[in-house]
C-alpha cells in the first residue's frame, strides 16, 4: 500500500528512483539517477501543500491539505517545514510507474511554483488532462557566506504537452490535517516556499481565500 517515490536532492540537483524490493525476506532500497531522462504526467490538479517532517532516523511526517483548502497549523516542533507533494506517472523511459514526490527545500518549491504557474496558465486550454512536465535544467541557488555559504540546485521544469490522466494515476492523500487543526478560510497561508531563498517572478502557491 506504500506509494514508491522519486527524491529530488537539492544539494545535487539530481532527480532519483526509489526502487524497494524483498530480498530474503527483508527490503532493499536502490536510488536510480534519472535526472537525465525525467519525464512525468504531474498530477497538479491534486496537489497537497503544508508541512513535512524528515528527520534522520525516521520515516518522513506529513501534514498536508489539497492546495485551495485552508493550511493546516503549523505544528509546535520547530524542524517541521512548509512543503508540498503531488503523484505522477513516470514515462516508461525512467520507470513508467506511479511515484510521488514531496519535498520542504527551498530551491524545490521555487522550481515548483514556477511549474505550476505554467500549469495555471495552460489548463483552461486543456480541460480535462494533466501537464507532460520534463526537468530542463538545473540553476545553482547559493545561500550564506563564509563558513555558512552553501549552494542548492532549483530544478527548472517544462510543460512538453499535455494528456488524459493514465488510469492508475489515481491521487492517495497523505498525512491529511484534520479540521481542528486547519485555519479558517480567511487565515493568512503561507506559500510552498521557504523564507531562505526569495519567491520566484510568478506566483506562490497559495490556497484559495489566503
Amino acid at each position: 500500500d506504500i506509494v514508491p517515490f522519486v527524491k529530488y536532492d537539492a544539494r545535487a540537483g539530481r532527480f532519483f528512483r526509489n526502487d524497494r524490493k524483498e530480498v530474503n525476506g527483508a527490503y532493499e532500497n536502490t536510488a536510480v539517477d534519472i535526472t537525465s531522462n525525467f519525464k512525468a504526467v504531474m498530477d497538479l490538479e491534486n496537489l497537497e501543500v503544508g508541512y513535512l517532517l524528515f528527520a534522520a532516523g525516521s520515516a518522513p511526517a506529513y501534514l498536508l491539505v489539497k492546495l485551495g483548502q485552508p493550511m493546516p497549523n503549523k505544528p509546535a516542533d520547530g524542524k517541521w517545514k512548509q512543503g508540498a507533494r503531488v503523484m505522477m506517472k513516470l514515462h516508461k523511459d525512467c520507470g513508467g510507474d506511479v511515484r510521488e514526490t514531496s519535498s520542504n527545500a527551498a530551491a524545490f518549491l521555487k522550481g515548483f511554483d514556477e511549474l505550476h504557474s505554467l500549469y495555471e496558465a495552460g489548463k483552461s486550454a486543456n480541460p480535462g488532462k494533466l501537464p507532460i512536465v520534463v526537468l530542463k535544467t538545473t540553476m545553482p541557488i547559493t545561500s550564506g557566506s563564509g563558513d555558512k555559504k552553501s549552494t542548492n540546485y532549483q530544478p527548472v521544469f517544462e510543460i512538453t504537452g499535455w494528456a488524459p490522466r493514465p488510469e492508475d494515476l489515481k491521487h492517495v492523500a497523505k498525512g491529511s490535517a484534520a479540521p481542528a487543526q486547519q485555519q479558517s478560510a480567511g487565515a493568512s497561508a503561507p506559500s510552498t516556499g521557504s523564507t531562505q531563498v526569495g519567491a520566484p517572478a510568478t506566483k506562490q502557491l497559495e490556497p484559495a481565500g489566503a
